[in-house]
């Protein structure tokens, strides 16, 4: 195993973590004195998990019976059209996947409506292979086309208008403008062009061994929502490959040294350049030639502009729209007609075209005439008119193929074109609410449509039908229905959770829309007459509520502030049962959506909870806050085992009237029986208990005095469930421990008392022989006794109450029962763990980049997975010292999101006082009040009469917004903001705090490079240049006058973000996600599998778990993408480069379209596939790869931040392997100073990169730099680890062998000086004689001269050209026929003849 899988730190992952990067090693650089070699490995970002280890074994257990054994089968489908499609298909796949499958083949793409045969029997769609009488492992089935029905045409047209308009975005009325696109092809192929220089770059680098490389330990290169690294992990790295790797590679390098000193002095003396010869570059022209470490990268970094516009197909249709003749009148109903089409073709020819049972055929009609009968019919006879057969066919592209030769063409070149795509970039997404939105999207496409179609205002029709009929579902009867479904086997789970994930995505996307027209006032309320605050809605079978404290629920907890809390607790609750997923307890499908302002929470329908209060009766808990309690008893059983889980203990509360009641869940909880028999749990939001800690000293009004704080908006505060398991495990720990220590002392205490026994038997064995048989039968009977555990079995009891320190469990303490029960005891102490262990931990981890997370959504997965509530941003904080350089970074990033979270808490009330067609200009105004004081300090000058006519908009400054940012920041997360906070810390980072703004609040802004300060015309000039996409050769008059446009309407803007920028809001969500348990199973013993050094097994788990998600959650899921990456891990580490990079990409692509292009895990994804491409020779590549990521992280986060450290080296050595020495040596050096500054000068990772920047400085020719950093190196590790660890042993050899070379360098380097100096002072010498002579003798006798002078054998050479003269002094006097450039030799980019 290498070193870089020893040492790897692999942590466990939850479901919902994402990616971190850790490193392995830094590449060592390539000989100073061999300067050919140079390394061609780069440090490997290992994708690993962020949640911490878990202790228990349950996840082991599940290896064994991972991955089940599957029946393939091998299956073609032979179609009416000729074409044979096979399919390899599992038995638990169902017949309707085939005919997904055979639908989305090239060959019978014309293909919706049909049915399949087996031997002369139809095959039902929805049976599973496996469950197929008589189908054989190899097998054919026959394609049967089929009649039609109305919502099957409807569908038919619906897909190829898809199809037409090919790989477009996801729904923007839910996803939002531009959501789920990938801009990986326009990285990997700029301008189309092909990195044939990467191939001979491999070529080269296995020729001159430039692949033999050490093996660095240090920080991660790839930081994501918690990237993690391990000093641990690196010191020992570090030692292995000094162990491994560097004598072998010193005496490699110094027999190569050796044979460069035996050279003679003569030939050593000959030349004037340093010894190292200059070695051509394998490139020039790569990613980072203009590249600058300091600099703040462009926003167009996340345009997806071009990425849009290589999507656009040939076109093959004008137009496909509803025929004005529909609907379909009742007679012509009977003859079969479903629907009626109107197309036009690219020829120019319009059709009207009947949607019947048996197909598609053209008919008689026209705009002014409604003629249904076939056209061949009508015109029988007629010039010009083919048969019947020509104008219909059962599919509507067969028949548009023959009517229209450049439809058939196009149609060809489409499907071509999509198939030189990578499959996951063109797939279309099953659910918008999956497609990740962009906060910057594109200005002018998105401001006008694309073209003018009359399709798209029929889209609803078309999918919906006339009467809206496909849009009315049971929604709550579907989710309990497929909870039901039997779960026995693989099969039946794999079934049930697709059919899950299918449900959740689609009421999800429902449930948007809903809220959004909620909001934008487009849903009639049930109760009108009510306030707006109590309005409820129904819609489509979804019932629909604001959060709002509206019927006073939660008033003693804080109103509307606790109210707003609990809708996202409640969808937690929903959550943590789904994953328990217990058999006859049900929830509702729960979506909280949160726009323009508004919290609105989406539900299924309870059956019966609009009828009588009789018949829905609430059966376990407490409807009226404690006045009534019910405690059924089914109920109870039932939520056993979620307590279990839990870790809930079954409690007592009492109602009003002092009777009790015994408990598991909260009484807030409330089970309900449905009129369909179905027990339900309702209000979920309290699943978990009060953290007592913060209750007490931050929320009520006699907290301590000491604090200058305001008390907390509501007390409402609860524990998340992540802490309770933390702190569950941390006390079996602790407890086992104890136990083994009290075991350890009774044991030695037993044999103590044995030594005594056997020594008084001794001396009775001496006194007397007789009783010695007694002794010896009764002895037997007493060890067994003595051999006992003295102590019962361990046993371990930990519970919490939910209810702990509520009046409903108050109320049955008496007078004399004051003190704390053992559940209220461990919540306290789970509050007090949270508050004084948890939490410095994580601070911690963040001042010591062990945990360094890269954006604000990063850091809120980070504390949760840590159980750490957001509430606790504010002691974070307080504990990063705020004068130490090291932790600026980082606790910039914490404070940033306590800013943009208070932002959102201002504009949520902002929009709810403001009209909606001024929420774009209220969102800017607020910005501009934020980030843009620089440009402009007063941006309320600029508002527009109606805005100011808002009293909340005029009222709005710069400096009020501050005090309200800090009063918000103040009393939500217990932080005292400084006054100054914009200079001091959004000055110069408003890139930063803008994204995290506007992704808080769901905006979209348009894509332009924002001015935070008033810019300069010629850097306006270059971008609108660039924009247009302008090369450098002359403009014409209409691209100077459009360019001077823009740059004019650029430089009169006087705000930063201007209101016609903002051009959408999203509605974010919180969404009770089903995650499939099997698949999970499946991933973590394939992760633990390769940790064992199982590699096989491990990655054929992996290859289950990638396919088991797959199939439930499809391609583009955040899910998928991370098994992707874990399993191109897994190539790569077992050296298999190409299927690494393979696996990345499709990795890096979904990522990039579920959840985001500046995510951290793209970040990641990136990093980790450039180091995959370049592994595979394909360096030019992976630079552009490289280059992308750098670019995405200054832009999300610093461009000093500290994990940059691994990345800047890992380019510097990309670069190197192209022997682009001095280009390398800048992020070489940039890695060693960013290490230095982070660890400080004392350190193995500092001295590590030392010795990695004196190779960088050698193969640039600078052997005193290199001196110096190779001398700091070695002092460091003779010092510290002594002058027999490996380590010191390679820097000494490096040192000696640098040393030389720098003497070596600057002895030839003073006698070319020297002779340079004489040759000067010959030269002037034979000027001056050549000043004496005459000048008719001089032009007219040169030649002679120079002749006489040689003949007299003179020993000067005076007499030759300085030309010559200087070729003697350097002893190549003899190749006076060869001119060159000055250096001493050719170079190798000038032709021979010629004079550099």
């Amino acid at each position: 195993m290498s070193t870089a899988q020893e040492n790897r730190d692999d942590v466990s992952t939850a479901a919902s973590d994402v990616q971190t990067g850790q490193p392995a090693t830094d590449a060592a650089q390539a000989s100073a004195a061999a300067a050919a070699d140079a390394a061609d490995s780069v440090d490997s970002v290992n994708s690993v998990d962020s949640k911490e280890p878990e202790t228990s074994g349950e996840t082991e257990g599940n290896a064994d019976g991972a991955v089940p054994e599957e029946v393939t089968f091998k299956i073609t489908v032979k179609a009416p059209n000729g074409s044979v499609v096979p399919i390899l298909a599992t038995a638990q796949e169902t017949v309707q996947d085939l005919k997904q499958v055979i639908s989305e083949s090239q060959s019978t793409i014309e293909y919706s409506c049909f049915f399949l045969v087996h031997d002369g029997q139809r095959l039902n769609d929805f049976v599973e292979l496996g469950e197929i009488e008589g189908l054989s492992k190899e097998c054919q089935l026959e394609l049967h086309e089929d009649q039609y029905t109305e919502r099957d045409a409807r569908h038919h047209v619906i897909r190829l208008r898809e199809l037409l308009l090919g790989p477009t975005t996801a729904n923007a009325n839910i996803a939002g403008l531009d959501a789920g696109v990938s801009v990986f092809n326009t990285i990997k192929n700029p301008d189309g062009v092909s990195d044939e220089i990467d191939q001979l770059s491999a070529d080269a680098a296995s020729k001159d061994k430039m692949a033999d490389c050490d093996e660095d330990a240090d920080s991660a290169a790839a930081s994501s929502a918690a990237a993690e690294t391990t000093e641990t992990a690196e010191l020992a790295g570090s030692k292995n490959s000094g162990k491994n790797k560097g004598k072998n590679k010193g005496k490699g390098r110094g027999k190569g040294a050796s044979a460069a000193s035996n050279k003679s002095e003569s030939e050593a003396s000959s030349s004037e350049a340093p010894a190292v010869e200059k070695i051509k570059p394998l490139a020039t022209d790569h990613a980072f030639k203009d590249f600058e470490i300091s600099k703040v990268p462009s926003f167009s970094v996340v345009s997806a502009e071009k990425a849009l516009a290589s999507l656009v197909l040939p076109q093959c249709l004008k137009q496909i729209i509803l025929s004005g003749w529909n609907p379909v009148p009742r007679y012509r109903q009977l003859k079969g007609d479903l629907l009626y089409l109107l197309v036009t073709t690219i020829e120019s020819q319009t059709y009207h075209i009947t949607a019947s049972r048996n197909g598609f055929y053209v008919n008689s009609s026209s705009l002014v005439r409604f003629s249904p009968e076939p056209y061949a019919e009508a015109r029988v006879g007629q010039c010009g008119v083919r048969d019947s057969e020509f104008y219909s066919a059962h599919s509507l592209i067969t028949l548009l193929k023959r009517l229209s030769p450049r439809f058939a063409r196009g149609l060809d070149e489409l499907q071509k074109q999509m198939s030189q795509r990578e499959a996951v970039e063109v797939l279309p997404f099953a659910s918008a609410e999956q497609a990740a939105s962009p906060w910057l999207v594109r200005g002018n496409e998105n401001r006008v449509p694309e073209a003018y179609d009359l399709g798209h205002p029929q889209e609803i029709y078309l999918r919906l039908g006339a009467q809206a009929a496909d849009s009315l579902r049971d929604w709550n009867e579907e989710l309990q229905s497929i909870r039901e479904m039997p779960r026995s086997n693989l099969s039946e789970r794999v079934v049930r959770d697709r059919q899950l994930h299918k449900w959740y995505s689609e009421f999800a996307e429902a449930a948007i829309q809903g809220a959004m027209a909620v909001v934008e006032g487009e849903m009639p309320p049930l109760n009108p007459t009510d306030p707006q605050e109590q309005h409820m809605y129904l819609r489509d079978n979804i019932f629909y509520s604001k959060g709002f404290d509206g019927r006073e629920t939660f008033t003693e907890l804080g109103g509307d502030a606790a109210a707003h809390v609990a809708t996202g607790k409640d969808i937690t609750g929903v959550r943590l049962l789904n994953q328990l997923d217990i058999d006859g307890l049900h929830t509702l499908g729960s979506v909280v959506v949160d726009y323009r302002g508004l919290r609105v929470v989406a539900q299924s329908v309870v059956p019966g909870i609009f009828r009588r209060q009789e018949t829905t009766q609430i059966v376990y808990g407490s409807v009226d806050s404690g006045v009534t309690v019910g405690a059924d008893e089914e109920f109870h059983k039932l939520l056993e085992p979620v307590a279990k889980a839990l870790h809930f203990g079954e409690h007592s509360v009492a109602d009003e009237s002092g009777k009790e009641y015994k408990l598991y869940t909260s009484a807030d909880v409330k089970g309900l029986t449905g009129t369909d028999g179905r027990k339900y749990l309702l209000d979920l939001f309290r699943m978990a208990p009060m953290d007592i800690e913060f209750l007490e000293n931050e929320c009520s009004a006699d907290r301590r005095e000491d604090s200058m704080l305001p008390a907390y908006h509501h007390r409402l505060v609860l524990l998340r469930p992540e802490l309770l398991d933390i702190f569950w495990e941390n006390s079996v720990r602790k407890a086992v421990q104890e136990y083994a220590v009290e075991k350890a002392k009774r044991s030695q205490k037993q044999d103590e008392e044995k030594s005594e026994e056997k020594s008084e038997e001794k001396s009775e064995e001496k006194s007397a022989e007789k009783p010695t048989s007694v002794s010896e039968v009764e002895e037997p009977k007493n060890k067994e006794e003595k051999e006992e555990d003295p102590l019962p079995d361990f046993e371990f009891s930990l519970e919490f109450s939910p209810d702990s320190f509520t009046p409903l469990q108050a109320r049955l303490k008496t007078d004399t029962e004051k003190g704390e029960s053992a559940m209220d005891a461990a919540v306290r102490s789970a509050s007090r763990f949270l508050r004084d262990i948890s939490v410095p931990a994580f601070a911690r981890e963040l001042a010591s980049y062990t945990t360094s997370p890269l954006s604000g959504d990063a850091l809120v997965t980070a504390m949760h997975q840590r159980g750490i509530n957001m509430r606790y941003l504010g002691a974070i904080a307080n504990l990063l010292p705020s004068d130490a350089e090291i932790v600026r970074n980082v606790r910039r990033l914490v404070i940033f999101e306590m800013v943009a979270r208070a932002v959102k808490h201002i504009v949520r009330c902002l929009f709810q006082n403001t009209p909606a067609h001024l929420h774009s200009e209220a969102f800017a105004h607020v910005l501009n009040s934020l980030i843009g004081t620089r440009r402009c300090a007063n941006p309320a000058e600029h508002l527009s009469a109606e805005a100011r006519n808002v009293s909340e908009l005029a009222t709005l400054t710069p400096a009020g917004l501050v005090d309200e940012i800090r009063a918000q920041v103040a009393l939500r997360f217990r932080f005292d903001l400084a006054a100054d906070f914009v200079e001091t810390m959004v000055a110069g980072n408003e890139r930063i705090l803008l994204r995290e703004v506007c992704q808080k609040i769901g905006a979209q802004l348009a894509l332009r490079q924002y001015h935070f300060e008033q810019p300069v015309e010629s850097d306006i000039y270059a971008e609108v240049v660039s924009s247009m996409g302008i090369g450098s050769g002359k403009m014409t008059k209409t691209s100077k006058r459009l360019v001077r446009e823009r740059v004019d309407e650029a430089m009169q803007q006087k705000l930063v973000v201007e209101s016609n920028d903002v051009l959408n809001f999203i509605a974010l969500t919180k969404v009770s996600t089903h995650n499939s348990s099997f698949a999970d199973e499946a991933f973590e013993a394939g992760r633990m599998s390769l940790e064992q050094g199982q590699r096989q097994m491990g990655l054929e788990l992996l290859l289950e778990s990638l396919a088991l998600h797959e199939q439930t959650f499809g391609f583009l899921h955040a899910e998928s993408a991370r098994c992707y990456a874990v399993v191109s891990l897994a190539h790569y580490d077992a050296g298999e480069h190409e299927l690494a990079a393979e696996f990345m990409t499709k990795a890096v692509v979904i990522s990039e379209r579920t959840v985001g292009l500046d995510n951290p895990l793209t970040i990641h994804n990136y990093l980790n596939l450039a180091l995959y491409e370049h592994a595979r020779g394909k360096t030019l590549l992976a630079l552009r790869l490289m280059r992308h990521a750098m670019d995405l992280w200054g832009l999300v986060n610093s461009v000093d931040h500290p994990d940059l450290a691994t990345a800047h080296n890992n380019i510097g050595v990309m670069l190197q392997s192209l022997r682009l020495f001095e280009d390398a040596l800048k992020f070489i050096r940039s890695s060693y100073e960013i290490r230095l500054k982070l660890h400080g000068p004392d350190n193995v990772i500092v001295a590590n990169a030392q010795h990695a920047l004196a190779k960088a400085y050698a193969l640039t020719g600078d052997f005193k730099a290199a001196v110096q950093a190779e001398r700091d190196a070695h002092h460091y590790f003779s010092s510290t680890f002594g002058e027999e660890d490996p380590r010191t042993k390679e820097t000494a050899e490096w040192l000696a062998e640098l040393t030389f070379n720098a003497v070596r360098t600057a002895k030839l380097t003073k006698a070319a000086r020297e002779k340079l100096s004489q040759a000067a002072a010959i030269g002037s010498l034979i000027q001056m004689s050549r000043g004496s002579q005459d000048p008719a003798t001089t032009a007219n006798g040169n030649n002679d001269g120079s002749a006489a002078a040689a003949a007299s054998g003179n020993a000067s050479k005076g007499h030759l050209p300085i030309d010559e003269l200087l070729k003697f002094i350097t002893g190549n006097s003899n190749r006076v026929d060869k001119p060159r450039p000055s250096g001493g030799k050719r170079s190798k980019h000038t032709p021979k003849g010629c004079k550099r």
